[in-house]
Formats: C-alpha cells, sequence, structure tokens
C-alpha cells in the first residue's frame, strides 16, 4: 500500500505539514564550498594565516595636561593700542594794517571812457501817403461771384402728427412672440404598428396592460451562474485522516499515513 502525505490527503487546500527550516547543502560531513573564493582558495592542513600588521583601531587617551588656549586665542593675540600723533593747529594771529582789495583783474583791465559809434548809414525815412485806398485785392478779381439762383430742396417736409390713439404699452417682443397653447403630444405605442387605421392616431389605450403568455421568472444571471453547491469534508481536517493511519515523518517534515483497508 502507498504511503500518502497529508498534503496529498487534504482536498481543501488548508493542510500542510509542517515545514522545517531548508537548506542549501546536505549535512552528509562533506565540505562544500558556498563562495567563489572558497572554491578557488581552499584551505591547505592547518596553515594559520599570517598576523595582520595592521594597527588595532584603540583608542589612544592623552595623558598630558589639556592646556586651555584655542587657536582663536593663539592667532590673534592682544596687542598694545597706542593712539597716533595728532597735528597741532598754530594759534591764529591777525596780520595789523589796512587791506587792500585790489586784483589783477582791475589792475591789468582798467576801465576807459568811450564814446558811442556814429551810424554812417542815413536813417530812412518813410513817407506816408494821405487819403483813402481805392484797390481791389487778388483775390476778389480772380474769384468774382457768380449770378446764381438758389436751388430748392428734393426732401419734403415731415411734419410730426400726435396719434390720437391710447397707448397701449406692448413692446416689440410681445407683438412678435405672441404666446400659443401648448398642444399634448400622445405617447407612442411600443411594438409591431398597427393596421392602418391606428397608425394615425398613436394613442395608448387607458388601462389596458399586455400579459405574456408564461409568468415571469425571477431568476438572474447570477443566481442562475452561481449556484450553491454542496461543500465536502475534507479528509484531513482532523488531527488524523479518517480512514488512515500514521505511519512516519520523514527528514523533510512531511508526515506520512498509510490507508487501513477493511
Amino acid at each position: 500500500m502507498r504511503v500518502r502525505c497529508l498534503c496529498q490527503i487534504c482536498t481543501c487546500g488548508r493542510h500542510r505539514c509542517p515545514q522545517g527550516a531548508t537548506r542549501i547543502y546536505g549535512s552528509a560531513g562533506v565540505f562544500h564550498p558556498t563562495t567563489e573564493y572558497l572554491e578557488k582558495y581552499p584551505r591547505y592542513g592547518n596553515v594559520l594565516p599570517p598576523p595582520s600588521l595592521k594597527p588595532k583601531q584603540q583608542f589612544q587617551a592623552y595623558r598630558a595636561k589639556m592646556e586651555g588656549v584655542t587657536t582663536f586665542k593663539s592667532d590673534y593675540r592682544p596687542y598694545e593700542v597706542i593712539q597716533p600723533p595728532r597735528h597741532i593747529r598754530e594759534e591764529y594771529k591777525p596780520k595789523q594794517g589796512k587791506i587792500d582789495f585790489g586784483t589783477t583783474y582791475k589792475r591789468d583791465f582798467n576801465s576807459y571812457t568811450v564814446q558811442p559809434v556814429v551810424i554812417v548809414r542815413p536813417l530812412e525815412r518813410k513817407q506816408l501817403k494821405k487819403g483813402k485806398l481805392d484797390t481791389v485785392p487778388t483775390y476778389k478779381d480772380d474769384y468774382r461771384p457768380w449770378n446764381l439762383q438758389k436751388r430748392e430742396l428734393c426732401k419734403q417736409e415731415h411734419t410730426y402728427h400726435p396719434p390720437t390713439v391710447r397707448f397701449g404699452n406692448a413692446t416689440t417682443f410681445q407683438d412678435a412672440f405672441v404666446p400659443h397653447p401648448l398642444a399634448v403630444r400622445p405617447a407612442r405605442r411600443k411594438g409591431p404598428p398597427g393596421p392602418p387605421e391606428e397608425a394615425g392616431c398613436g394613442r395608448r389605450p387607458v388601462g389596458a396592460v399586455r400579459r405574456g403568455p408564461s409568468p415571469f421568472q425571477g431568476s438572474t444571471s447570477y443566481s442562475v451562474d452561481f449556484t450553491p453547491k454542496q461543500r465536502k469534508v475534507c479528509p484531513a481536517s482532523g488531527p488524523f485522516p479518517s480512514g488512515y493511519k500514521f505511519e512516519t515523518t520523514n527528514s523533510q517534515g512531511h508526515r506520512l499515513f498509510r490507508k487501513v483497508t477493511g
């Protein structure tokens, strides 16, 4: 009789055997390198690797006394500030005597008495004639008036006459858009066209209900496609499957059962 696992006996997909930790290589006592470096560079005997000459990264405390001098204090030392010497002005002493207000301009450019220049050209004297000026200008001589008669207007004179009828207060919108009575549109009947005499009259009969030959089916596509199924009891639902006897557990963690006959 063939031995079956709990995973194979289950029909609902909810029962699984407890899986153990998986390994890449089996523990058969044979060394299997897991990296490319160990595969290319195998270890020879008990030869230890050479000691590393790299110094250990350990904190080395400074045992000397710590100075309280910062870089700012060492770079910027205080210096003695000496006030620069100031120039002392001499005391003003006014000069004794009278001030001469003469300048080089007045000394070089002296004033001279100059007479006005007499005009050599004699003055032009205008002689005015007494009397009335009787002349015709060129504009009147060139543009003389014509003896023309005045034209009569062709436009008829319009005289306003006020209306005798009382004002009705009607606008152009009211005169142009007169309200019309609304006609009720008859309802059209669905289905094949009737006789010719009923073609023009598309009125639905009042209170008439068309009934089908067969009763109405209340089933939907959902209820037809998704019908309730009868749930079967999974044989692996209990602690031990019904009709099976526990045999053993293999190295991978699968529980094996054998079917009981008779």
